[in-house]
C-alpha cells in the first residue's frame, strides 16, 4: 500500500489469516471504531463485551505492533515514509509481521493471506541495509521491519529462502549482538531451549542474526495475551504457569525456571511480557509450548559505564515476575534438568566473543568473565535455600492436612 492510498477514514478487516475477525474503522494510524466482531475467540487478546474497551484494546495492539519511539532510527524512519507515527506504518504495511498470523486487510480488497505473509513473499530489502547482497530486493512497500518491535536497529533478510533477523548494537560499546550470541551458547550448553543467535560481520561492523520462530502454521502468543486467558491473583509467576496450564502446557514450570535462570546468570534486564510466551497453531487456536528464549541482548552489564560498575552483586532489572532477576530466581523450583559442569569453558566463549568487538576494552571483558563466574557459582547456594523452603512448605501443608 502507498502512503497516498491511507485516507482519514479506513474500513479494514481485521484478518487472522484468512478468518474474518473483525471490522474495523481506522482514521490516520488510530482505531476508532468496532463494527462488527465475527470471531472473538481470535482476536489478539482475550475479547471483552464492551466496545469501547474492544477499541482500546486494539489500538494498544496495533501501537505495540510497530517501530517504539526509542529505536535509533525513529526519525529516520518517519521521514522516509512520510508518516507522523509508527501506527501510520503498521497500517500501510497491512499489520504483517513475522511474529504472528494477524494482518489488516481493506474492505474492499480481495486478496488472501497466502498473497500478502512475508513467510510465502519476498518483500523489500530497502530498509534492511546490513546486508543487502543476500537480501531480496523487491520494490513492494510492505516489509517486517516497519513491524519489529524494539529499540535496537534490526532488519529481516531472506537468506536461501528463510527469514533471518539481524540486531545491530547500540549506543558506544555495541554490546547487544555480542551478548545474544554468549546467552545462545549458554543456554545451548544447559538444554534450555532458545532461538539460536550467529555473529556476522559486514563492512567492519558486526551484528548478530537469528532464524524465524514462527511457521506458517504456528504463532507467537506474548506473554501480556497469555496472563489475559487466567486468573489474577496478584502473583504473576503462578497466575503466567496457571494460565498455560491451563490451555493445554503441562511442562510450563521447567520451561519458564529455564528462562528465569538464563536471566539471571546473564543478568538480561530485558525480559518483559512482550519478549517471552507461548507458540500456538494459528488455526485449531491449540497451545502447543513454550515459546523458546529470545531477546537476550540487554545483559551482561552493557549498560555499565564503566569497569566498576560491573559487578555480580548488584541487582537486575527485570520485568516478568517481580521485578529483579535476584527475586525472580527464588520462584525456581526442581531443576534435575541443570547440569552446571556443562558451562565449563564458557569464560572463553565470552571472551573470544567479545574480542572481536573492538569497542570494548579487554579490561572490561575481563571483568564480566569474572563477575559472571560468580554468578554462575552462587546459582547453587540461591537454589538450596529454594529447595529447603519448598520442602517446609510441603510439610507444613502436609501437617495442616493430617490435622483435618
Amino acid at each position: 500500500m502507498n502512503t497516498s492510498q491511507l485516507s482519514n477514514n479506513d474500513y479494514f478487516i481485521l484478518k487472522h489469516k484468512n478468518i474474518n475477525v473483525a471490522d474495523i474503522i481506522i482514521k490516520n494510524g488510530d482505531i476508532t471504531d468496532v463494527i462488527n466482531i465475527y470471531e472473538p475467540e481470535h482476536l489478539p487478546y482475550k475479547y471483552v463485551d464492551d466496545k469501547t474497551k474492544n477499541i482500546t484494546l486494539l489500538n494498544s495492539w496495533v501501537e505495540h505492533r510497530g517501530i517504539p519511539f526509542s529505536r535509533e532510527d525513529y526519525d529516520a524512519i518517519m521521514e522516509e515514509f512520510k508518516v507522523s507515527s509508527s501506527k501510520e506504518l503498521t497500517v500501510l504495511s497491512y499489520g504483517l509481521n513475522l511474529t504472528d498470523h494477524y494482518w489488516l486487510c481493506e474492505k474492499n480488497n480481495e486478496k488472501k493471506w497466502e498473497d500478502v505473509n512475508f513467510l510465502d513473499n519476498n518483500f523489500s530489502a530497502r530498509i534492511g541495509k546490513i546486508m543487502p547482497e543476500l537480501a531480496e530486493k523487491y520494490q513492494d512497500f510492505i516489509n517486517p521491519d516497519l513491524s519489529s518491535n524494539g529499540r535496537l536497529k534490526k532488519y529481516w533478510i531472506i537468506n536461501n529462502g528463510k527469514r533471518e533477523l539481524c540486531k545491530a548494537g547500540s549506543g558506544d560499546l555495541k554490546q547487544e549482538p555480542f551478548n545474544e550470541f554468549i546467552a545462545s551458547q549458554i543456554a545451548d550448553r544447559l538444554s534450555i531451549d532458545h532461538v539460536n543467535y550467529e555473529l556476522k560481520k559486514h563492512n567492519n561492523e558486526i551484528y548478530c542474526k537469528c532464524g524465524c520462530m514462527i511457521d506458517k502454521n504456528v504463532e507467537f502468543v506474548n506473554a501480556f495475551s497469555v496472563y489475559l486467558e487466567g486468573e489474577k491473583t496478584g502473583d504473576k509467576y503462578n497466575d503466567y504457569l496457571n494460565a498455560c496450564s491451563k490451555m493445554g502446557i503441562n511442562n510450563a514450570r521447567e520451561e519458564v525456571d529455564k528462562m528465569i535462570v538464563l536471566d539471571y546468570l546473564i543478568r538480561n534486564t530485558d525480559r518483559h511480557v512482550g519478549n517471552f510466551g507461548i507458540l500456538r497453531n494459528s488455526e485449531t487456536l491449540k497451545w502447543e509450548k513454550i515459546a523458546p528464549v529470545f531477546d537476550n541482548g540487554n545483559s551482561l552489564w552493557h549498560n555499565a559505564q564503566g569497569v566498576q560498575f560491573i559487578n555480580s552483586n548488584s541487582k537486575s532489572e527485570c520485568r516478568s515476575f517481580t521485578g529483579e532477576n535476584e527475586k525472580n530466581i527464588l520462584l525456581v523450583g526442581g531443576t534435575p534438568w541443570l547440569d552446571k559442569n556443562k558451562l565449563k569453558g564458557i569464560d572463553k566463549i565470552i571472551t573470544d566473543a567479545f574480542i572481536l568487538n573492538r569497542n570494548i576494552e579487554h579490561e572490561r571483558v575481563d571483568k564480566i568473565v569474572s563477575e559472571f563466574q560468580k554468578r554462575v557459582n552462587n546459582l547453587d547456594i540461591v537454589l538450596e535455600r529454594n529447595r529447603v523452603i519448598e520442602n517446609r512448605q510441603t510439610q507444613s501443608i502436609e501437617r495442616k492436612g493430617k490435622s483435618w
